[in-house]
């Protein structure tokens, strides 16, 4: 198993939206996959300015890993938010906020010198399951409301090998609480495919049955 803390605490975090802690708990659900030997590559929806990308794709080549990395992203900001992504707290989630470029993802890549990532500019809601990799052995969804997520698990559930891992970003904050529920519907539909459920952080973690 790879230090994933000595991984962490060698690089800059490009962006604020994201901890260290966080990132290390998606390494080492990542470096799980590829220490199972787990088929398929990793897809991340929602990849913003790439902080977590660029720390994926660090462990898929220090460990030598052939799997390829999928981004995607609408790199217009935030959508509306609909009546389940309704909170009391979390003001600064508004229409647009959270932009980032492509251009700008590319050369944070080019500028740590890792392989260019397979990018797709779109809203999740137009993407269909012909843009995705065959197989997913990762998931990182990062899409802060309700219909992103539910989005995310349309494009990738029929695409995830058994033992495959799913990680979602905001699980647990209460300023958005549409990802939990989307979350939590998903689960209830589909429990007999659920090896194992934790939660870390604000970060919900689902294991597939190998």
């Amino acid at each position: 198993m790879v230090d994933v803390w000595k991984l962490v605490d060698k690089y800059a975090l490009v962006s604020d939206q994201v901890s260290k802690n966080e990132v290390a708990i998606v390494l080492s659900e990542l470096d799980r996959i590829i220490e199972q030997g787990i088929a398929g590559d990793v897809v991340e929806l929602g990849c913003y300015k790439g902080t977590t990308s660029l720390f994926m794709a660090r462990l898929l080549v220090l460990t030598k890993s052939t799997k390829k990395l999928w981004l995607y992203d609408s790199f217009q900001g935030l959508p509306a938010k609909t009546e389940r992504d309704q909170a009391g707290l979390g003001a600064e989630f508004v229409v647009g906020a959270l932009a980032a470029t492509k251009s700008e993802v590319l050369r944070n890549f080019a500028h740590a010198n890792l392989p260019r990532p397979i990018i797709h500019k779109a809203w999740f809601s137009d993407l269909t399951t012909t843009d995705m990799p065959q197989s997913i052995s990762f998931a990182y969804f990062d899409g802060d409301y309700y219909s992103s997520i539910v989005d995310s698990f349309r494009l990738c559930t029929d695409l995830l090998s058994p033992g495959a891992i799913i990680v979602i970003d905001d699980y647990s904050n209460s300023h958005l609480p549409g990802v939990a529920l989307a979350v939590n519907q998903w689960m209830a539909n589909n429990r007999s495919a659920i090896a194992r459920f934790t939660v870390q952080d604000s970060l919900a973690i689902i294991q597939l049955v190998l």
